[in-house]
């Protein structure tokens, strides 16, 4: 995540911003990976359409939404 962070700070926008960006590319970079392994390995042995939903959501809410807001927190970025 801190690679993310050092990306989004860089950009040449306000503190609010830069926050809500941060929380948005992590969870969406998290759900994409979900759904990457989903492709890869799920689609043989759980091949419904509702695992791929587990697949994305679970990493992006819990990895993404909240480990980017305690990332924030943890590190007094907010």
């Amino acid at each position: 995540m801190s690679k993310i962070w050092s990306f989004v700070n860089d950009l040449k926008v306000k503190k609010n911003h830069k926050i809500t960006m941060f929380i948005w590319f992590t969870t969406i970079l998290y759900g994409l990976t979900g759904g990457l392994i989903w492709g890869l390995i799920g689609r043989l042995i759980l091949p419904e359409i509702t695992w791929l939903f587990c697949f994305i959501g679970y990493p992006a809410v819990f990895m993404g939404l909240f480990g980017g807001a305690i990332y924030l927190y943890n590190h007094e970025f907010i």
